[in-house]
Formats: C-alpha cells, structure tokens, sequence
C-alpha cells in the first residue's frame, strides 16, 4: 500500500504511541522540520496553539497542503475558522464530541467515542499502567468516590450542593482556592510523571460504593458547543469496575445504553439523564447520594454489570473497529475526496 506521509507539528493528538502504532498501519508519520521542503501530497497535522506560527501554516496552506486540526480531546478546536477563511476546504477539524456545532468549519470529525478508544489503549498499552489488571478486593468504608481536578462554576456548585454528603466521600477539588482539596496518593506512583490526570489507587475504587463522575460540561455552552461530550471521566469507573452516577450532559448514560454499556437503574435512580436543567439533575444525583441503599449493592446483577462494561471496554477489536469506523475511514475519505 502506498502509504501518504502525515507530518505532525510540535506535540499533537496523534502522538500518542498506541495511537501511532494504530495509524503507523496507513500513514508514514514524521515530525515537522522547518528545513524540509515536503511534497505535495504530505498532509500536516497540528493540535496546540502553542505550536502554531502562523508564517509557517499560512506557507503550507498556501502551497495547497491539507492540515488536520486534531483536538480529540476537546469539543471545539483551539482556533477559529476565521484565521484560515481562504482556505477551509483544505482543513479537516476532529472533535471528540457528539453533534459540534459548525463554528464556521467546512469538514469535521466527530469522534464522540474518542475517550473510550484511547483510554481503552492507553490503560493496557502503556507498561506503567496496566489498569486492566485491577482486581477489586472491597471494603466500601466510604460512600462514594467523587474526583475533581479543574475550577469550573459548576463544579463548584456541586460541591456546595454536595457539602452534606462530602464526608463520606473520597473526593477532590483540585484548583479549588487555598490549596484545594487533592487526593490521597501512595508515596510512589509511576503515572505520576508521564499523565499525572491518569493516576490510579485501588483504594480510591475497594474502599467506596460508587463513583460520581464531574464531567467537564453539563449543558452546550461555550465549552461543550455540541450535543454531547462525554470525557475520560465518564469511562474511568467503567474502566476500574464501579457504578457510577454522572454530572454532566442530558444523555449520557443513554449515549453509554447505545454504545452497548450498561448502567445502574437497580441501585439508582437513573431518570435524571433525561432531565433538561442541570439543576434538577444535580438534585436527582444528589438524592440518589443521599438515599443509597448499601444492601442493593450486593444485588448479583451490580456485579453481572460491572463485569460486562470492564470486558467491553477492553475489547482490543472492539476498539479498534470503531476506531476505524469513527476515524480512520472518514479521515481517509476526507484526504481521497480531492
């Protein structure tokens, strides 16, 4: 197969080596080099602003180069669709997101399983992590397990609502002002360093009931100018075999029902996914903490349902179908279409 060369710039989404070793299959992939004159069909990709010198795109667009603006991770692009006008039919945006919102770009990606794929390779590929071999031994001295990195207004209102309920919680809030409240961690942790967001303690998941996932968006806003965006933090409790209750985007868990998981309307009341305000969401998650009954944990079908998601989400062809499906065949179409 003759293979078309992708041409990362700086630090970009695609660097990852699991995702790499996925795409190394279809593309040669080299980074940028100022000194390099590249050939016509060498298609760029970049990530980060700070990455962006605009000499230097503005030079490879105009050469009639395609560039690939990949932000899997976010639900809108770090720039605007203004800053390249002339030549929008050249750039091709990836999201991570379900249904973005146009923002002026003429070709988009939607990859709204993107965190799922890419935690599912990065947790079994990545030798200092190796999450998929956790085995609970539980202990469920805490109630829930709640962690929060970033300050966001409604995070804080969260934990404001949540203020009776924190103490039987193993929680945090990171950024929050005067020093924030962080998460215990064993002396040594190997994540640390390579994605200090991606550390793991099997306490955290042994020693509570459930977790409460604090998404990074709750309604389409500014930060989620999509239908839907459903992060990392959504698939981690899949991931390390817990329920789990979720604030964030009005159909979540039925985005997770679709996408072949299975969640916990046994021990929960689940009827907030269809709630339109996040503040009767927020309140039904709220009660849902606040009336837990402990003794429906020990349903086998808790179980049953933790071990189907944990298997799914580790399904090597799984993944890496939809990765092909939701990414690679669209990104191949955009880049033969002309």
């Amino acid at each position: 197969m003759n293979k078309r060369k992708l041409i990362l710039i700086g630090w970009t989404d695609f660097n990852s080596s699991y995702i790499n070793w996925y795409l190394s299959e279809y593309f040669d992939i080299e980074p940028y080099n100022l000194n390099k004159t590249y050939a016509n069909d060498c298609i760029f990709v970049i990530s980060r602003s700070e990455y962006w010198h605009e000499p230097m795109v503005e030079k490879i667009l105009e050469k009639g180069h395609k560039l690939i603006l990949a932000n899997q991770w976010e639900a809108q692009p770090f720039f605007l669709a203004e800053q390249f006008t002339p030549y929008l039919d050249n750039i091709l945006v990836i999201l991570g997101c379900k249904n973005s919102l146009g923002l002026g770009w003429k070709n988009i990606i939607n990859v709204p399983n993107w965190f799922w794929y890419n935690e599912s390779l990065w947790y079994t590929c990545e030798s200092k992590m190796s999450y998929h071999k956790y085995i609970p031994n539980r202990s469920n001295g805490k109630l829930f397990f709640m962690p929060i990195n970033r300050v966001k207004d409604f995070r804080t209102r969260i934990v404001d609502q949540f203020n009776d309920v924190l103490d039987r919680a193993i929680w945090s809030y990171a950024q929050q002002h005067n020093g924030g409240q962080h998460l215990p961690v064993g002396d040594v942790n190997p994540v640390a360093r390579i994605a200090w967001d991606r550390q793991f303690e099997e306490w955290w998941y042994n020693d509570s009931y459930f977790t409460v996932t604090v998404e990074s968006s709750v309604d389409t806003d500014l930060t989620a100018p999509c239908e839907l965006f459903v992060t990392e933090k959504t698939f981690k409790p899949i991931a390390f075999q817990h329920p789990f209750l979720v604030c964030g985007m009005k159909g979540t868990l039925k985005f997770l029902h679709d996408n072949g998981f299975e969640t916990f309307n046994h021990i929960f009341d689940e009827s907030y996914d269809q709630l339109d305000f996040f503040e009767n969401r927020l309140d039904s998650v709220h009660n849902n903490i606040k009336n837990f009954d402990t003794t429906k944990y020990l349903d086998p079908l808790t179980n049953e349902k933790i071990k189907h998601n944990y298997d799914r989400f580790y399904n090597r062809a799984i993944v890496l179908n939809g990765l092909k499906m939701d990414l690679l065949d669209p990104l191949l179409e955009w880049i033969n279409a002309n």
